[in-house]
């Protein structure tokens, strides 16, 4: 078979001159190479992975030695695809290295006979996640690794990829992985006629899981976050380009799809580049923006070109400007730095580079508009203020120059608890702020929404399980409970959100069947070594900053005090805000009485003008009208049924 047939056009970079390669496409590559070189440090001949340091999967070795391996492979199949326009004197030896070291170690690893043996795959093991990874690698390598290598070599590798023949993978973007592994069996001549049905099968589970909006339900996760992003959209347009031509149909509703979610996901990325840290797997950070050159590729970009390219260089310089990198210079687990304490049990040192999906751009050829210097051009959703997504219930918005992600709805599988249920749980989630870990697995972080201590007990209780009834662009309502089965501990809360500048107001009606302290918290804000929060309580107000931002909540009715959430000096504990070593979380404290049912009002603010932090004057809080005034931004009026009279 001829495999330049099989090369989808986008890969060929053989036509551009060296001399018309921009200068944007040649700061990808050395973003790129960057990245490499310690990863290049760490290849040992004779070895299948690289031993990046970090913690231990929930996984089991092999499977984390491959994460070691098929991830990192994957960022040097992009890089390496880009220097075919364009070869900086520095990448010779460097690709020369990798190039022999992944195809010697993809070699033994797959070698039952080697002491470097991956292992073989199984039900719901991690390797079906990896060997789909470095499906995508091979097709990428086809010119200087696969095709390369020796028939025998091919199909040790062939028969190693056929253990995941037949094997269960969780019910959610999991199912992509077993598509790509037999795609690619039957590409090399392991054609079985159930192969076929079994892909059709696991695609109409997957169609299944669409819900609208360009937004899928991660499954039995039955989740929405970024993995919209960095599985759903950059999956299904690989897909599109290697194996498309079996289903058309197909192709043409998944570029569909792509195009819909692209047309607002701009939205989620603040001025920076930065997007909110919400969800699972935020440690992949830009991994955010992957969907966008396989996007533009396929032409299923909804935007100028150069704009994504805009948005998808702010998200990655962010983050590189960010100390991220581990003792070893590689990619950490974490956000803006190492922090090990916000990631899940699956992961393991090789796993942030996840991230390399993200480099997807530098596979389209440096004369790509995608390229262009001029940035200018529609953003998308971008470019409104807020925007109210039915089907993932969320809301995103922006404020000055940040975003923050209103939370009408969140449902997070009890399977998923373990992973930190506040990770989508929160009311609402701001970039250049994060959130703060609890103090305990058995307590519910305090910051950004509300929780419920049953009287008498230890255990904090947040969202989990959320029904929406109102998404508009300028008002959120939400049903949830506060509670536990096992101590059968339960408050029903119906929340109402409006905004303004930087200014939330909430509105809780709880009705609690045990006595109970409610806590709405502020987002927890972060404080640098470099800087000192300064808190100030004098309820109905409490607020913090830490010079450059602050947060701040004024109780209208309900609350009976104010506290905090501090981790302020080393001796108040270890570290948990996501950001920074320190932090202040402004709460507002409810005592309710059992078979009590209570309204609890407050404004919040999270913002960097102080002034715009000055407390509100309530002019009129009657029922369903309350008109609030303030210094900087005037009169603020909500008109709602719902609203009680407060006297």
């Amino acid at each position: 078979m001829d495999t330049k047939e099989l090369t989808p056009r986008f890969f060929d970079h053989a036509d551009v001159r060296r001399d018309a390669v921009p200068a944007s496409f040649r700061t990808w590559q050395n973003h790129a190479r960057s990245l490499m070189e310690p990863l290049v440090a760490l290849m040992e001949p004779g070895k299948a992975q690289l031993d990046i340091e970090g913690m231990a999967s929930d996984h089991d070795a092999n499977a984390d030695r491959l994460e070691a391996l098929a991830r990192p492979f994957v960022l040097f199949c992009h890089w390496e695809r880009s220097t075919k326009a364009y070869q900086d004197e520095r990448d010779a030896s460097l690709l020369a290295k990798s190039k022999a070291w992944f195809r010697e170690a993809l070699l033994i690893g797959s070698d039952p006979e080697s002491d470097q043996f991956f292992g073989y795959s199984a039900n719901f093991h991690q390797h079906s996640v990896e060997m789909g990874l470095l499906v995508i690698g091979l097709e990428l390598s086809r010119d200087w690794l696969w095709d390369e290598l020796s028939a025998s070599e091919r199909e040790r590798i062939l028969s190693w990829l056929e253990s995941d023949v037949g094997n269960g993978h969780h019910w959610n973007n999991h199912m992509f992985f077993g598509i790509f592994v037999l795609e690619f069996l039957q590409r090399e001549g392991r054609l079985r006629e159930a192969y076929r049905g079994v892909v059709d099968r696991w695609f109409e589970e997957l169609e299944g899981m669409y819900a609208d909006e360009g937004w899928y339900m991660d499954g039995m996760n039955q989740a929405f976050d970024f993995y919209n992003a960095y599985a759903w959209h950059y999956y299904s347009m690989w897909w599109v380009a290697l194996y498309g031509e079996s289903d058309t149909g197909r192709c043409d509703r998944f570029k569909v799809r792509t195009r819909r979610f692209l047309q607002d996901y701009p939205a989620f990325f603040a001025d920076s580049g930065e997007h909110p840290a919400f969800g699972r797997s935020i440690a992949y950070r830009f991994n955010a923006t992957a969907p966008f050159g396989l996007a533009q590729a396929m032409g299923a970009l909804p935007m100028e070109a150069a704009a994504a390219r805009g948005l998808c260089q702010r998200s990655l310089e962010f983050f590189l400007s960010k100390p991220i990198a581990q003792s070893q210079g590689c990619l950490s687990l974490g956000w803006y730095d190492e922090f090990l304490p916000m990631v899940e049990v699956y992961s393991t040192g090789g796993s942030p580079y996840w991230a390399a999906k993200a480099f997807s751009p530098l596979l389209l050829s440096p004369d790509d508009p995608f390229w262009a210097e001029d940035e200018a051009g529609s953003e998308g959703g971008s470019a409104r203020s807020a925007i109210a997504l039915k089907a993932p219930c969320l809301i995103v918005r922006k404020a000055d120059r940040e975003v923050e992600i209103i939370n009408a709805g969140s449902q997070i599988a009890s399977t998923n608890t373990r992973f930190g249920p506040h990770k989508w749980g929160r009311l609402s989630y701001k970039s250049a702020w994060g959130f703060a870990l609890a103090k305990d697995a058995s307590l519910y972080p305090f910051d950004g929404g509300l929780t419920a201590q049953k009287r008498g007990s230890e255990i904090v209780y947040g969202r989990h399980y959320t029904a929406p009834f109102s998404i508009e662009e300028d008002r959120m309502g939400c049903l949830y409970s506060l509670g536990g089965k096992l101590e059968q501990f339960q408050v029903s809360v119906e929340t109402r959100v409006w905004w303004k500048g930087n200014w939330q107001l909430i509105v809780h009606r709880a009705i609690a069947k045990d006595a109970a302290t409610l806590r709405h918290g502020s987002y927890a804000l972060p404080v640098s070594n470099d800087q000192e929060a300064r808190l100030s309580e004098s309820f109905p107000m409490v607020s913090a900053s830490n010079g450059s931002q602050g947060v701040a909540l004024y109780s209208l009715c309900g609350f009976g005090n104010a506290s905090y959430d501090n981790r302020l000096k080393e001796a108040d504990g270890p570290r948990r805000h996501i950001q920074t070593p320190f932090h202040a979380t402004a709460i507002l404290e409810a005592e309710l009485g059992a078979n009590e049912t209570r309204d609890l009002a407050l404004l919040h603010w999270a913002g960097t003008n102080e002034e715009e932090g000055q407390a509100w004057a309530v002019s009129s809080l009657s029922e369903g009208l309350w008109k609030l005034e303030h210094p900087l931004l005037g009169e603020w009026t909500v008109e709602d049924d719902s609203l009680p009279s407060v006297d």
